[in-house]
């Protein structure tokens, strides 16, 4: 029974994500626990979202920001590698509470496009150059973690970014992302037989859910695109909210 919920649960989660330019870590990490194990999730996630990551490339080869990619790579490599070993060392409730908080408050961050030039002049302006310490900022958080979901898809809408090029970079970059990751998982034995078939698994049914998602995608408008996105972030920070529930409840007991 949980082999078919593992299987429904990853096609449904990457066929949202395709759609909402990502947040399948978010959703996967709740799924992988109640079926496998939470010892499992990161590893198994990596995994499973490299299988994803390399089939949107595919599908969006045409539509990368190679400049934007270029600015993500030392930085995704770096972060990764760093967070990936201090995985079993740091505790991550509170990190998870305060991406949690930034993802619910998306709809302040994320600014949608004006033709009023005088508003435009007070929207933040997000540069290439920025992705570089963004990029290792999450990087770090996903290693550490494993996964942090749509966390930097804000920026990329501010950017003003394609619906196809925002997925099409940001996959490129989680490919780079994950691989470092199982890369150093394997390094510190966190990866053995039985993770590497389950994120197999994962990675196969998170492909077709990716492939149902590209063929819904290309019926939707930019601007349904841009409120999926923005509307998932804020989900999934509810979910890693929910999910520390406790520990938000022990900080505000002991604060308060």
């Amino acid at each position: 029974m949980n082999f078919i919920i593992l299987i429904l649960g990853c096609i449904a989660t990457f066929i949202l994500s395709t759609l909402s330019g990502g947040g399948a870590s978010l959703l996967l990490m709740p799924l992988i626990t109640f079926t496998i194990g939470a010892r499992a999730v990161a590893p198994i996630m990596t995994i499973g979202i490299t299988f994803s990551s390399s089939s949107k490339v595919f599908y969006f080869w045409r539509s990368i920001d190679w400049n934007l990619f270029k600015w993500l790579f030392p930085s995704t490599i770096v972060g990764s590698i760093i967070g990936a070993r201090m995985l079993a060392e740091v505790p991550t409730e509170m990190l998870q509470i305060i991406i949690g908080l930034f993802l619910v408050l998306t709809v302040v961050q994320f600014k949608p496009p004006s033709k009023d030039p005088d508003r435009r002049k007070l929207l933040p302006t997000i540069k290439t150059w920025h992705f570089a310490p963004l990029g290792l900022g999450v990087a770090f958080l996903s290693g550490l973690i494993g996964g942090v979901g749509p966390l930097m898809n804000s920026a990329y809408l501010n950017y003003g970014i394609s619906k196809e090029a925002l997925l099409g970079t940001r996959s490129a970059n989680a490919i780079l992302l994950h691989v470092t990751k199982i890369i150093s998982y394997a390094i510190l034995g966190l990866i053995d037989l039985e993770i590497i078939k389950y994120g197999v698994l994962v990675g196969v049914f998170a492909m077709l859910g990716t492939y149902i998602g590209k063929v819904l995608l290309g019926r939707i408008s930019e601007m349904l695109f841009r409120k999926i996105v923005v509307a998932t972030m804020v989900v999934s920070g509810v979910l890693m909210l929910v999910k520390n529930r406790d520990a938000i409840f022990e900080l505000i007991h002991e604060y308060l």
